[in-house]
């Protein structure tokens, strides 16, 4: 199971912040162009969203990238984005409105700049292997297990705080997806077209997942485990071990980008590539 080759932090600190928003930089004003990189000259794409907000990033085991982010808006439904973006309709979770819930938002992931073929080994002989020519794991394959990692950490958080409804506001094809691996969502709203087609999702996170138990039974049992994320500011000024929160195993250093230190500081001589340089390394692959 990929998810077994992640691990996903809640980050609480400052630097794991900033990993966070460097990742939407890459991602929200690089790549995809839904912002502008010139109203982010620190390389950090943030908004007004994310004082109400809970963020998650992902980092590879086997290259030790840090490659996805996602963050867990928390506030009564009036105020969530997906309130203000969409035509939600009430009487779809009757009881909900005037309590406090959660939005799933700034999905995104990257691709490895390093082939996983690299780390991995090779495959037996009579094994066809599930690589890409350039030895990395399809990238819809890799993508879609990061953000299975994601929703699963904030699940847990919910949990953790007593939050019972959490939306999302996504396609179609993520929708389907979710639900063939056993995940109740269910549409509270008419389709609407921001950043291409989405529609908007609730779903309860106490009960929303008893199908999964004969879909995915093996992804239940990980669902089911206590450990989904761990806290960024455990470890970050330690020399501690760092346990692999997504499913057990090996302990492994926390490692950073090193130049994080410099995500608040002005970047230095843009001018030779007459461009920004993000802080971490550059995106390969498209993200939901």
């Amino acid at each position: 199971m990929l998810l077994q080759e992640y691990d996903f932090y809640l980050a609480d600190s400052d630097a794991a912040r900033s990993i966070h928003y460097n990742l939407r930089y890459q991602v929200y004003c690089l790549r995809e162009k839904f912002e502008n990189p010139a109203s982010h000259p620190n390389f950090l794409e943030q908004d007004k969203y994310d004082e109400l907000a809970a963020h998650f990033i992902v980092r590879s085991r086997l290259t030790r990238e840090w490659l996805g982010a996602m963050r867990l808006i928390v506030a009564p439904v009036q105020k969530l984005p997906v309130s203000k973006i969409s035509s939600l309709d009430p009487t779809s979770f009757t009881g909900v409105t005037r309590k406090r819930a959660a939005e799933a938002s700034r999905l995104c992931t990257l691709m490895p700049t390093t082939p996983r073929s690299n780390f991995a080994p090779s495959p037996p002989k009579l094994r066809k292997p599930q690589v890409s020519p350039q030895g990395l794991v399809s990238h819809a394959l890799q993508t879609s297990w990061m953000a299975i990692g994601l929703i699963r950490a904030a699940r847990q958080y919910c949990l953790k705080h007593d939050i019972l409804y959490c939306f999302f506001f996504i396609n179609d094809p993520l929708a389907r997806m979710l639900r063939r691996l056993g995940m109740e969502i269910e549409p509270v709203g008419s389709p609407c077209l921001h950043r291409g087609w989405r529609r908007p999702y609730i779903h309860n996170v106490k009960t929303g997942y008893q199908a999964m138990s004969t879909r995915s039974p093996e992804l239940y049992k990980v669902f089911s485990r206590l450990t989904a994320y761990s806290r960024f500011s455990k470890w970050e000024n330690t020399a501690e071990a760092l346990p692999l929160a997504a499913s057990g195993g090996d302990h492994q250093p926390v490692i950073r980008s090193s130049n994080l230190t410099q995500t608040h500081q002005k970047p230095a001589d843009q001018s030779r590539t007459g461009h920004e340089r993000p802080l971490l390394r550059a995106p390969a692959a498209p993200s939901f």
